[in-house]
Parts: structure tokens; C-alpha cells; sequence
């Protein structure tokens, strides 16, 4: 199984922003502190890539757009491509695109349909490709034991 270790604090002084589970929001979004997403975006939204600060998309939330943001931390759904320095990917959370990151952590039940792009050095490099439970249990060519 999978151990944790001791992930990066993330430190959520205050939510500047709140987006609240009623609300619809179609544009562009950016901001500067922390936020906590909980209704649907249709559009992209940016962060501050300099300071410390983190994006909460809420378990009930949707966003349409990609996002890009210095921490984010995933409950509800994404239809986009991510990038961030650390992303943590929560059990309930579903992402369709792709993932850049230096740092992740992924919670066993979450849902990853995309790619993973590890930032290193500056570089980007993708992970390799992991077989689907599907694909491992799909038996061999079978050959008979008795020639």
C-alpha cells in the first residue's frame, strides 16, 4: 500500500475569496491570495505564481477552464489542464486534462484522466505510463503447458 508521508504544510491564513456553491461564473479569474471555489467557473483561472497562495475548489464545485496558481488543492471537479507547484488531489475530486507539478499528492478514489507532467529543474518531464487494473488483469496469450 501506499504510505503518506508528512505533506507540505499549506498555510491558509485567511480566504480572501469565496465563491459560494450558488453562484455561476463565466470569465477569466485571477487573484492574488487564497481562495475557495465551491460553485462553477467557465473560464481560466490564474494566481499569483509569486507569493504563497492557495486555490480550494470545494467538493461540489465545477470548473470549466485551466488553472494556473502556486498551491491547489482539489475536492470537486475540473475540465481543464493544471498547473502548480504543489497540487493535492482529495478522494472525491475528478480532473479531465492534464496535471503540471512540482509537488503532488493524490488520495486514494480520486479520478485522473489526463497526463502528469512533473516540473524538474525547470524541465518538464511526463511520468511514464501506468497499467489500468484493466489491462493487468486481461489474461496472457495463453500457450499449452504439453508441447
Amino acid at each position: 500500500m501506499f504510505f503518506r508521508k508528512n505533506s507540505p504544510a499549506l498555510k491558509i491564513e485567511a480566504l480572501s475569496s469565496l465563491i459560494d456553491r450558488s453562484v455561476t461564473i463565466v470569465g477569466e479569474i485571477t487573484f492574488d491570495k487564497s481562495a475557495r471555489i465551491d460553485g462553477v467557473v467557465r473560464g481560466n483561472l490564474t494566481g499569483s505564481l509569486s507569493k504563497k497562495n492557495v486555490l480550494i475548489i470545494g467538493p461540489q464545485a465545477e470548473i470549466h477552464g485551466d488553472i494556473k496558481c502556486s498551491s491547489l488543492v482539489v475536492l470537486g471537479l475540473i475540465k481543464g489542464n493544471i498547473s502548480s507547484s504543489y497540487v493535492e488531489i482529495r478522494a472525491s475530486a475528478k480532473i479531465q486534462g492534464d496535471v503540471t507539478y512540482e509537488t503532488i499528492e493524490m488520495y486514494q478514489g480520486s479520478e485522473l484522466t489526463g497526463h502528469l507532467f512533473r516540473l524538474q529543474g525547470g524541465s518538464i518531464t511526463e511520468t511514464p505510463d501506468i497499467q489500468t487494473i484493466e489491462e493487468l488483469s486481461e489474461p496472457a496469450a495463453k500457450t499449452p503447458l504439453i508441447a
